[in-house]
């Protein structure tokens, strides 16, 4: 685990990976968990990657009919 500093107290937090990442609306890859006082919250992501977000995406419908009309496939 990797360790930060807690937006709270300033003392040692812990990196703990999201187990619901990528599934939903989950959007942080990250939890900060401070072992001081206590403080538990989101942490940023290390990259913000709008493209690989929009990249786990699944076309929608309208998407899906324009590229079957205008012959990509």
């Amino acid at each position: 685990m990797r360790e930060a500093r807690c937006p709270q107290c300033r003392g040692v937090a812990r990196l703990v990976r999201n187990p619901y990442y990528g599934a939903g609306l989950a959007v942080h890859s990250d939890l900060l968990v401070c072992q001081a006082c206590g403080f538990s919250g989101f942490a940023d992501n290390a990259d913000d990657g709008d493209a690989t977000v929009r990249a786990a995406m699944p076309d929608g419908v309208w998407q899906r009919m324009l590229r079957f009309l205008s012959g990509g496939g």
